[in-house]
């Protein structure tokens, strides 16, 4: 946020990452501020969708049952979903800011925060967003991201892995409105892209210093994987749940980061535009796990 605030185009169209605050009180326990009118993105969804011929329920106990199935199928089924139920999200400004200038400015914070949080977390490796993992501020329409133990992309190591580089389904992309991901949220991300490449050596200077905490994990151990997917009873072999050399993560994570920034050479519009293909691209979103509401 203070890079972002320091740069002309991001400062000017307030873009941010809403954040909470958070006191470290041992190795293993803290406090974390409760954030006040706010809402886990799955409740505001759920009662949106309450009336679609297909419930929420059902269409992830029918997503898991594929779940084992070839990609064609898992496609299927997610195409049959959502052909059933219709993006709702926009429902949420229009019933929370019913006066025009409230309703276009919460709009504005909206888009804008699921760019910042869009592209800070696919540079982070940020994964397990589903809906419980994402506030809305019902005073303000802003998102607020929580749970952020899945980083520096050991969500693309899960069992069944996630391959899209940030949430951005079709009930995300009803709230940014007519224009969808074009206009305010694909410029916005451009700006916020450009401003951490600027500074990439600000970001790969936090993350070397991580690098040497003893109490930072750059795993996932296998009983959080067995909590994230609930593979209790799945014969997943214990060599995937463990994941890559431990000793070796931390500099993976760090070059990881750093091919990101790079893009791969290319410009920040087209480094958006391969993002945002790959975050709506519905095999990718048909073949992640069922928990995370790929259909919403």
């Amino acid at each position: 946020n203070g890079l972002l605030g320091l740069d002309n185009e991001t400062r000017r169209r307030g873009v941010r990452v809403r954040t909470y605050r958070v006191v470290s009180l041992g190795p293993g326990s803290g406090l974390i501020e409760f954030v006040r009118n706010s809402l886990p993105l799955y409740e505001v969804l759920r009662r949106l969708h309450a009336g679609d011929p297909v419930a929420i329920d059902e269409a992830r106990a029918r997503m898991r049952d594929i779940q084992a199935g070839a990609p064609g199928d898992r496609l299927a089924v997610y195409r049959e979903l959502t052909r059933g139920s219709p993006p709702a999200f926009a429902r949420f400004f229009l019933d929370n800011f019913p006066a025009p200038d409230a309703w276009y400015h919460a709009r504005l914070l909206y888009s804008r925060g699921v760019a910042a949080t869009s592209i800070v977390g696919h540079i982070l490796g940020l994964g397990d967003r589903h809906c419980n993992n994402i506030l809305i501020d019902r005073a303000s329409g802003e998102p607020v991201h929580i749970d952020l133990g899945v980083a520096f992309d050991q969500g693309r190591y899960l069992p069944i892995p996630e391959n899209v580089p940030f949430r951005l389904t079709r009930d995300i992309v009803a709230g940014f409105g007519i224009s969808g991901t074009e206009g305010l949220f694909s410029k916005s991300c451009e700006h916020v892209f450009r401003v951490l490449r600027t500074h990439s050596q600000y970001i790969c200077g936090i993350l070397n210093v991580l690098k040497y905490d003893p109490l930072y994990s750059w795993t996932l151990s296998p009983l959080r994987i067995h909590q994230l997917q609930h593979l209790q009873g799945d014969n997943v072999p214990l060599g995937r749940l463990l994941g890559r050399d431990t000793g070796s993560e931390a500099s993976l994570a760090i070059s990881v980061v750093q091919k990101k920034l790079a893009a791969d050479g290319l410009g920040d519009e087209a480094a958006v535009r391969v993002l945002i293909r790959d975050a709506t691209d519905p095999l990718n979103l048909a073949t992640i796990y069922m928990g995370w509401c790929p259909f919403l």
